[in-house]
């Protein structure tokens, strides 16, 4: 025990301001969050002078649409996000569009206007897609037509045919973007995906990507595989782009080896398509005067020759080509060739208040021949009024087209719309010209459209859908009335519907008396409870129906199926990755499209989407 007199020899006990210490603290910590701040706004600045928006590339016209409720439109994560793994399965939710698919996604795909194959017309950056394969009698093959690298996608529904303009990846930015997509699911369906994507403080531009994807159905023995590699290098300043765009895609496809069903007669494929464009422009086709000149390349070449098959020749009576008028039943076959098609497009424009004015020339160079075809738009806004008109002389084809389209909103709830289309020979060209109408009405409830209509085609004559099966044959056909209807858009919250349906006056010709298709579906961002926006879920139940169609043959007709599927798909999105699942025909209905081609039965894919900022 310490003595007193130790105790008082102590030190005297300091007692600590606590208030002026806190002040202390509370200073220095102000002082921190300050430095802090400070270092936040220049590292902002930084990354802002590091990270600048250049002058966009130029971009190929899209006209304005005039039906009802807006033209079908997909930007580029709203197509990933469609569930559509082909362009086929993006069109076939529209009315009077019918897809037809022989298997899995690696098999030969057509899509008919109203019954009629032919009357789809794809252009890819202003350049007109030309069906170059010397065993389709120039009709597209739908599963060879890429999506990966787009950028928007406008489906412009005609009254007697269909036109999708398609836009290839931009990107502003300075900072380089990377993105990798990974999917994989049954019928050992594998695809790899890789984009990147970077401008330069001078306005230059590289973007590159590249996609495969391997399908083997054992089922069927259905086996396929496509590898396309894409690149854009150029130059954007101001109003100026220079620049060109490279898509090459080599395919593969395997019939099935052992089927019963005599008409099974798919050749096997090994092929490549390159489509080059080269292109100089200047302003841009939603504002002010523009022009864009473009030179292309398309090439398509089969490297297994060895192999016959069906080609456009004249019959042993001197005929027309299989699959006309004149000589539908006339089989011919000739070896596989390698086709390639300069085109060459001088087009602009101007855009000023109410009036759009729009031309192009087309030349092409074929078998030794140049075609020129020239076309113009004119179309007219003013207040709720809209009106567009056509006109086209194609003489690749051998037709004149002429429509005129209008639309009328009646205040904020109600918009009518129509067309009207001629379709007439060029002069010396011996075939019968065709007539087709279109109208719609639709009224909006809330933030949906509900829309009904009416579609009609002249008495025509039906190509032979060979790229499905060489042993269908052209037909005739009278004149076609269609009724349709849709409901489109979200009802409550985030829940939403997607409606169409399309009836005919009967079963007929490459075409289903009943098709329909509903998606119900939760699409939201979660802005309510995620206010940054980084999280956000779509899940969606898909029902198709469809009835029988008629196929016809040398000896009469077949059919196809009367089927009804159920589809579910699931996408969550968390800050730049994507995690997407689809369960398709998940009851296991046995059906075929075309005679005698199941479609595959219970299918799941899922995958992943991630985007990186590097």
């Amino acid at each position: 025990m310490l003595a007193a007199s130790d105790v008082r020899a102590q030190d005297p006990v300091v007692r600590r301001d606590s208030t002026a210490d806190s002040a202390t603290v509370a200073a220095a910590r102000r002082d921190s969050v300050a430095r802090a701040e400070t270092e936040r706004l220049r590292l902002a600045r930084l990354r802002a002078l590091a990270d600048t928006i250049k002058s966009p590339i130029a971009r190929a016209e899209v006209p304005v649409p005039l039906a009802v409720g807006g033209a079908p439109a997909w930007d580029r994560n709203q197509l990933f996000a469609s569930g559509a793994l082909t362009l086929g399965e993006l069109l076939d939710r529209l009315p009077g569009v019918t897809t037809y698919r022989a298997g899995w996604i690696s098999a030969p795909e057509m899509v008919a206007i109203l019954g009629r194959f032919g009357r789809v017309r794809i252009f890819l950056d202003g350049v007109e897609l030309d069906a170059l394969s010397s065993r389709l009698n120039g009709q597209h093959d739908f599963s060879l037509i890429d999506l990966w690298q787009l950028d928007d996608a406008t489906v412009e529904m005609g009254a007697e045919e269909v036109r999708v303009h398609l836009r290839s990846w931009r990107i502003v930015n300075t900072t380089p973007v990377t993105r990798i997509d990974i999917t994989t699911g049954d019928l050992q369906t594998n695809v790899y995906r890789g984009f990147y994507g970077r401008r330069f403080p001078g306005g230059q531009v590289v973007q590159l990507g590249g996609n495969h994807y391997s399908v083997n159905d054992r089922r069927t023995a259905e086996a396929g595989d496509q590898t396309s590699l894409w690149a854009r290098l150029g130059v954007a300043r101001g109003r100026w782009t220079v620049d060109g765009t490279v898509l090459r895609s080599g395919r593969q496809f395997t019939v099935r080896t052992e089927n019963p069903n005599p008409s099974d007669s798919i050749p096997t494929m090994d092929g490549i398509a390159t489509v080059a464009i080269g292109r100089v422009a200047w302003g841009d086709p939603g504002n002010g005067p523009w022009f864009q000149a473009l030179a292309s390349s398309q090439s398509f070449s089969i490297r297994n020759p060895s192999t016959t098959v069906i080609d456009s020749v004249e019959g042993p009576d001197g005929g027309g080509p299989l699959g006309s008028p004149e000589n539908p039943d006339t089989i011919e076959v000739s070896n596989d060739t390698t086709r390639s098609r300069p085109q060459f497009v001088l087009t602009g424009g101007i855009s000023r208040g109410f009036l759009r004015l729009s031309g192009a020339g087309r030349i092409r160079r074929w078998r030794g021949e140049t075609s020129i075809s020239p076309s113009a738009r004119a179309q007219f806004e003013s207040g709720p009024l809209m009106l567009s008109v056509l006109g086209e002389r194609s003489p690749l084809d051998s037709v004149q087209r002429l429509e005129a389209s209008g639309s009328l909103r009646l205040g904020g709830r109600a918009m009518i719309s129509g067309s009207v289309s001629r379709f007439s020979p060029i002069e010396g060209v011996d075939m019968p010209g065709s007539l087709g109408l279109r109208a719609e009405a639709g009224l909006r409830a809330g933030r949906m459209w509900l829309t009904g209509g009416a579609v009609y085609r002249d008495t025509t004559f039906l190509p032979a859908a060979i790229a499905l099966d060489t042993i269908f044959r052209g037909a005739p056909q009278g004149p076609v009335t269609g009724f349709f209807a849709t409901a489109r858009g979200k009802f409550y919250r985030d829940v939403g519907v997607d409606l169409s349906g399309m009836k005919y006056a009967s079963q007929g010709t490459y075409r289903p008396q009943y098709e329909t298709r509903a998606r119900l579906y939760v699409d939201s961002d979660m802005r309510a409870k995620f206010p940054s926006g980084n999280l956000s879920i779509l899940l969606a139940v898909t029902h198709d129906y469809r009835t029988q169609a008629f196929f016809p043959t040398a000896t009469g007709f077949l059919e196809s199926s009367q089927y009804r599927t159920w589809g579910a798909e699931l996408e969550i999105r968390l800050l730049t990755a994507t995690i997407m699942f689809q369960y398709r025909n998940f009851l296991g209905a046995e059906y075929a499209q075309v005679p005698g081609y199941t479609m595959p039965s219970v299918t799941s894919v899922y995958g992943i989407r991630w985007s990186f900022i590097n």
